[in-house]
This record gives C-alpha cells, sequence and structure tokens, in this order.
C-alpha cells in the first residue's frame, strides 16, 4: 500500500483546527489564539505530532499571501474618504511614534538597530481581528470611537507593505542595507508602475470575460490568477509574493468586481491563514517560554501599557475628546495577527534570532487574548464620568417612558433637523438619537428630545420605545450605517415603517433590500421627502 506521509498531517491539521477554534470562540478568546494553541498541542513542544514540512510551510505561505490581498480589497478610495485628515494625521503618527518607541526599547534589550526597528514595526501594529470583533460586541462600530479606530486600523494594514520590503531588505543586504533599500524602491516603483498600467490593460477586462461566462469557478479561477500572478511578479523583482497581492488587492478594490473577489477568495484565505497561524504555534517552544516566565509577563505589560498610554497621549494631541482617547487605547492596545507574520519573516531572514522571536510572538498572542480585560479596566475608569452623562445626554427609559405614536430620528445632522422641525410643525411627538456628545448637549439644552445613543443598538431602539413608535426615520449620512440600522430595526421590529436616507442611487436597492419602506437619495429636498413619506402613513389615532 502506498504510502502518503504528508495526508495523516493534513489530517491531523483538520482535526486540530475542529477541536480547538471552535472552542477558543466560545469562551471568546478569537479563533487567531485557537490556531496558535492548536499548532503549539501538535507541535514538536508538546506532542509532535507534526513536523514543519515544505509542503505546509508552502501553504501557509499562501494563507498570508491571500490575507494581504484581502487587506487591499478593504482600502478602496470609498472607504479612505470616509475619515478626515485630522483621524488619518493621528493614524500616521500613531505608527511611526510608536514604532520608534519600540524600536528603542529593543535597542536598550541589546538589539541591532536594524532588528530594533523591525521589532518596534511588528509591534506598532494592532489586531483588525481582535478590535473589529470588540466594537461590534458593544455596539461601537458606527460610533466616533469606531470610525477613529478603523482608520487607525487601516492605516497600519497599509504600513504592513513597505515593512515587508524593508525585512526582505534588510536580511538580504547585510551592512549595505541603505543602497539595497535604494535598490528596492526603485524596484518598487517599477512594480506598481506595470501593475498599474496592467490594471488599465488586463485587470478589468480578465474580470468581465471571466463574469461572463456565467460560471462561478471560471471568476474564483480569474481570481487567484490575478493574486498569484501579482505576487509572482513582486517575487521575481526580489520583493514579495504579499507585497504583489497587497497591490493586486488595492487595484480590484477600486473596480465593480471588489465584493465578488472578496467572496470568492474569503474560502481559501480563512483556511489558509489559519495554516499559517497553526505553523506558528508550531514553531513555539512552551518550555523555552515558561523558564522565561517573567521576562514574558513584563514583555505582556509593557506591550499593551505603553500601547495603551501613547495611543491615549497622541489622540488627546489631535483633539480627540478625553472619554474616546482613553478608549482608542483601551482597544487597540494589543499586538497584531501581521506582527507574526514579519517577526517570522525576521527570524527567517536571520535578523532576529528564533528565541527571540518566540518569546515576541508569545507575548502579542497574550496581549491579543486580555485586550477584553484592558477594555473593561477603561471602562471602569471612566464609569463615574458615564453615570453623569444622563444628566447631559439624556436618560430614554426615564424621561420617555410612556411615549408611543411618535417617531424615532436616527441621526441629527442637517437632514435629521429638518427632518425633526417639520413633524414638529404638524403637531407629531419626535424622540431623535444622535452620536455626537457636542450636538445631544447643545439640543438638549434647547429643550429638543435629543438623546444619546446608537441607533445601531437593539437595546438602545428598544429604549426608544420602538415597538410603539409611528415609523423610524434614519438620517445618518453614512449609507452603510444607515443600511445597518435599518437591518437591525426590521428584524427586530417586522411591523415598523422605515424610510431611510441613503447617499447615492448605489445605495437604493441595499437598503431596501434591508427592510426599508422607502428609500431617499440625498439631494435638495431629501428631508421634505423623508417627511412627506412619514406623513402619508400618519394617523392622528397613533398619537392617542
Amino acid at each position: 500500500m502506498n504510502e502518503q506521509p504528508y495526508l495523516h498531517e493534513v489530517l491531523i491539521l483538520l482535526v486540530a483546527l475542529l477541536v480547538f477554534v471552535p472552542l477558543f470562540q466560545r469562551l471568546r478568546f478569537g479563533a487567531m489564539l485557537g490556531y496558535l494553541t492548536a499548532g503549539v498541542v501538535i507541535g514538536p513542544s508538546v506532542l509532535g505530532l507534526v513536523g514543519s514540512g515544505d509542503e505546509t510551510k508552502a501553504l501557509a505561505e499562501l494563507g498570508v499571501v491571500l490575507l494581504l490581498f484581502s487587506v487591499g480589497l478593504e482600502i478602496s478610495p470609498e472607504r479612505l474618504r470616509l475619515f478626515g485628515r485630522r483621524t488619518y494625521g493621528l493614524a500616521i503618527t500613531q505608527v511611526v511614534v510608536t514604532t520608534l518607541v519600540f524600536a528603542g526599547c529593543a535597542r536598550l534589550a541589546g538589539l541591532e538597530a536594524t532588528s530594533a526597528l523591525v521589532v518596534g514595526g511588528a509591534l506598532a501594529l494592532s489586531s483588525t481581528a481582535v478590535v473589529l470583533e470588540l466594537l461590534k460586541e458593544r455596539g461601537r462600530m458606527t460610533g466616533q470611537l469606531g470610525r477613529t479606530a478603523i482608520a487607525i486600523l487601516l492605516v497600519q494594514d497599509f504600513a504592513v507593505a513597505p515593512m515587508l520590503v524593508f525585512v526582505n531588505t534588510a536580511g538580504e543586504s547585510g551592512d549595505k542595507l541603505v543602497g539595497a533599500l535604494g535598490i528596492s524602491a526603485v524596484k518598487f516603483f517599477i512594480t506598481v508602475t506595470l501593475l498599474l498600467l496592467a490594471e488599465r490593460v488586463i485587470l478589468r477586462p480578465l474580470l468581465r470575460l471571466a463574469a461572463s461566462a456565467g460560471a462561478p469557478e471560471v471568476f474564483t479561477g480569474a481570481t487567484l490568477l490575478l493574486v498569484l500572478g501579482a505576487g509572482w511578479a513582486t517575487d521575481q523583482a526580489g520583493l514579495s509574493m504579499a507585497l504583489g497581492a497587497f497591490l493586486a488587492g488595492i487595484m480590484v478594490a477600486d473596480t465593480e468586481f471588489r465584493h465578488q473577489v472578496h467572496a470568492d477568495i474569503q474560502p481559501f484565505r480563512g483556511l489558509l491563514l489559519g495554516l499559517f497561524f497553526i505553523t506558528v504555534g508550531m514553531t513555539l517552544d512552551i518550555g523555552y517560554a515558561s523558564q522565561r516566565a517573567g521576562t514574558l509577563a513584563l514583555m505582556v505589560v509593557g506591550l499593551v501599557a505603553i500601547k495603551a498610554v501613547l495611543l491615549a497621549g497622541l489622540a488627546a494631541l489631535f483633539g480627540v475628546p478625553r472619554d474616546r482617547a482613553l478608549s482608542l487605547g483601551g482597544y487597540l492596545s494589543q499586538g497584531s495577527e501581521f506582527a507574526f507574520v514579519l517577526l517570522a519573516l525576521a527570524a527567517h531572514r536571520g535578523l532576529i534570532v528564533t528565541e527571540q522571536a518566540q518569546l515576541l510572538t508569545v507575548a502579542v498572542g497574550i496581549s491579543m487574548a486580555v485586550t477584553p480585560i484592558g477594555v473593561l479596566i477603561v471602562r471602569r475608569m471612566l464609569s463615574a464620568r458615564e453615570r453623569e452623562a444622563p444628566s447631559l445626554l439624556g436618560n430614554l427609559e426615564q424621561e420617555r417612558s410612556e411615549i408611543s405614536g411618535h417617531v424615532v430620528i436616527a441621526g441629527f445632522g442637517q437632514v435629521g433637523m429638518a427632518v425633526a422641525r417639520y413633524l414638529a410643525g404638524e403637531h407629531i411627538p419626535v424622540l431623535i438619537l444622535d452620536l455626537s456628545t457636542r450636538r445631544v448637549t447643545a439640543s438638549r439644552a434647547r429643550g429638543l428630545p435629543v438623546f444619546y445613543g446608537n441607533a445601531a443598538r437593539i437595546d438602545v431602539l428598544r429604549a426608544a420605545h420602538l415597538d410603539r413608535a409611528h415609523a423610524l426615520v434614519v438620517a445618518m449620512p453614512e449609507s452603510a450605517t444607515a443600511e445597518q440600522v435599518t437591518t437591525v430595526a426590521r428584524q427586530s421590529f417586522g411591523d415598523l415603517r422605515i424610510f431611510t436616507r441613503v447617499h447615492d442611487e448605489e445605495w437604493v436597492r441595499k437598503v431596501q433590500q434591508a427592510g426599508a419602506n422607502a428609500v431617499v437619495p440625498d439631494g435638495l429636498t431629501t428631508a421634505l421627502d423623508l417627511a412627506e413619506r412619514v406623513m402619508l402613513f400618519y394617523r392622528p389615532e397613533d398619537t392617542e
């Protein structure tokens, strides 16, 4: 009987994945730590069931390539325009300052300047997966805190590309780093130029041809060809496959095919990326880490504390309110999944020794696991201030406990204000939700029924007594947020009338599918159109 030695290793990997990942997700530690733990258990340091063969490493590298491609897909011009210059200034400053601070710490620990800079860059990044999950759980994705955090994460993701180039170049150049970086910069410029030309000449025709075939597998094949082709091109240029995939993702993000491409690569990305994290776990020597438990504990505390303080301090300098600045520090204080990628590559290139990479990797993993605790500590610190907030921002439960037949307006910008003014003139009771503390405080000082609350959260909508409301008007300027609020409201209040504002015609169908009774694109008469639709269905007995 022919033996396939790699087959039993694949089976062990899949069994470990099925055992550890669901367990860790149920414990709310996240899938990534489940992958790492699975790798540790089946790897040489514990059970020794699987070795780190070339086949496994090759598949794991493909996972990193697809990860960078999907990150590139997120960096579309539409999404980048959502954030202001001050937010991007904060994000860029955070990456630079945090990199330099951690590089200085690494130098004090005895690392060479180049190696210290690599470690500083790796530790400056925060975990997109962990932060987004925490924001989603707490209903803060669409608020000002969520938008600022997402902008910082996007800039950090973008910074991974030059970091990959730096690590590759530094590992190969030795003492001639400056000259090698200059050559890499030229190669990078030429490669980007060629890829941009390819986008105009090849990319869109290729995707249109694949889409016109009417066979999903053809489009998926074209997507993989694009990812691997761009990765191969940058690899041949002496850069890295991951960089090419990242650039390919940015190019696809500017096309109408980005959503389908993202859906097609998601299964491959998830499985292969999980395999990468398992291989990272397999390289960790738990015995070595346990012998240095004191050092490891100091590294974790230092990593979390330094990042939290730097982020909160920089946010305050950029004009972010104190509470939100402290919250940013709590949410973004952990290490990143990209740190695993950069540290593994740095160890492979000989920039840091294996033992150092292992300790840093374990510290990053632990920092990700304890992030919810850090967020809880920050919330406790702010609890006294939050208890005072109802007097300034309103208390829905106490102040509007008997209201019924009213119209809830989500968003109190210019459109929301105009709708509220029109309905008030028709003697229709309104209740308004907004996430700007300044706007809510100023409006309540004028006696307006405005309350601080995230309309994308079901508990806030219930507190606004949407079950007894006549209608919901979603007047927020961001179409994605409006779609989210509409979806949540429709799923929980099936008979409610929902009238939603969107940025442009492209969002009309999406929001209709989310459950809106009527959708009004932005224009000169947006507020009037929304108010008239409310009046069209309004009956005086609703207020009785």
